[in-house]
């Protein structure tokens, strides 16, 4: 695990799946061999596997401790969620994520508040746990912040009885039992969360990968980093910043926010805090050509 410090805030990653292999269709169904071929000088063995159309891929999460507060960044997959549309998380049975937050000196109980930068079901599902048969919270001493906008839209498709079920089903095991037990706050893209002693967490919004995806900005001592949740997925995305996700809701706005946060990092010098990204999860990007690189 990697901690950071920005300024007075002290951040750490919080893997549940710190490297595993995907195949590239599964995230990009347009990339082609040659693409990674192209890209694997400088992306290494590690994020790219051109002849077996292989990709590094990582689920992980962020603790942020600030102004005596401790704040978790998106939940990753969860444990025991019926996902059969969904097998990379179907049914699950791992300590990790808890095994890795005690590794950290922390407890479910520790947390304050649980941000989720989108509803998707791998940034939900270590929002409950179940116990006696009921999907309860996790972090029953944390409030969950869920953007009001992505959340009216799920409820909205949820209550229609789609099939698939919304979210493959996390909307109903790892959303509403947060809403039901009264855990769950609403916020907006914009939202200040947290400002004292000139530490600063607020929200920035990120649309595109999901109707209401944001940010997670932190700013202390004149530095600034993000969160970014599924923003991008991959380093290869850096070159090509056009590159679609098989799930953006919208891939023209996700092609521009994604463009926008590369950007900022680059011009503004922001670090990149990239859940998804396995070994370069903390980052920050150049210009190089066209694109970026890190």
């Amino acid at each position: 695990m990697r901690t950071f410090k920005l300024g007075d805030i002290r951040i750490d990653v919080l893997p549940e799946t710190d490297y595993c292999t995907v195949d590239s269709a599964w995230l990009f169904p347009s990339l082609t061999r040659d693409d990674l071929q192209a890209h694997a000088d400088w992306l290494g063995p590690l994020q790219v596997q051109p002849e077996a159309m292989k990709l590094g891929f990582a689920f992980q999460a962020f603790v942020v401790r600030a102004e005596g507060r401790t704040i978790l960044v998106d939940t990753c997959n969860g444990n025991y969620k019926q996902r059969p549309t969904a097998t990379w998380q179907h049914d699950l049975r791992s300590s990790a994520f808890l095994d890795n937050l005690a590794a950290l000196g922390l407890t479910p109980g520790d947390i304050d508040l649980v941000l989720c930068t989108h509803l998707h079901c791998d940034h939900v599902g270590w929002n409950t746990r179940l116990s006696e048969g009921r999907w309860v919270p996790t972090f029953p001493n944390a409030r969950y912040g869920f953007s009001r906008a992505e959340y009216e839209h799920y409820l909205a498709l949820h209550k229609t009885n789609p099939t698939p079920p919304v979210n493959h089903g996390a909307f109903a095991d790892s959303v509403l039992p947060i809403v039901e037990s009264g855990l769950a706050d609403f916020v907006d893209a914009r939202q200040v969360i947290l400002e004292a002693s000139g530490v600063r967490v607020g929200l920035a919004p990120s649309p595109g990968h999901s109707f209401g995806h944001m940010c997670v900005s932190l700013q202390s001592r004149g530095r600034e980093a993000l969160v970014i949740g599924d923003a991008f997925h991959h380093l290869i995305q850096l070159a090509m910043p056009e590159l679609p996700m098989r799930a953006d809701a919208d891939p023209a706005r996700a092609i521009a926010s994604r463009s926008e946060i590369m950007r900022t990092s680059a011009e503004e010098g922001a670090i990149l805090l990239a859940g998804h990204v396995a070994h370069k999860t903390i980052l920050r990007t150049e210009r190089h050509g066209n694109g970026f690189r890190p």
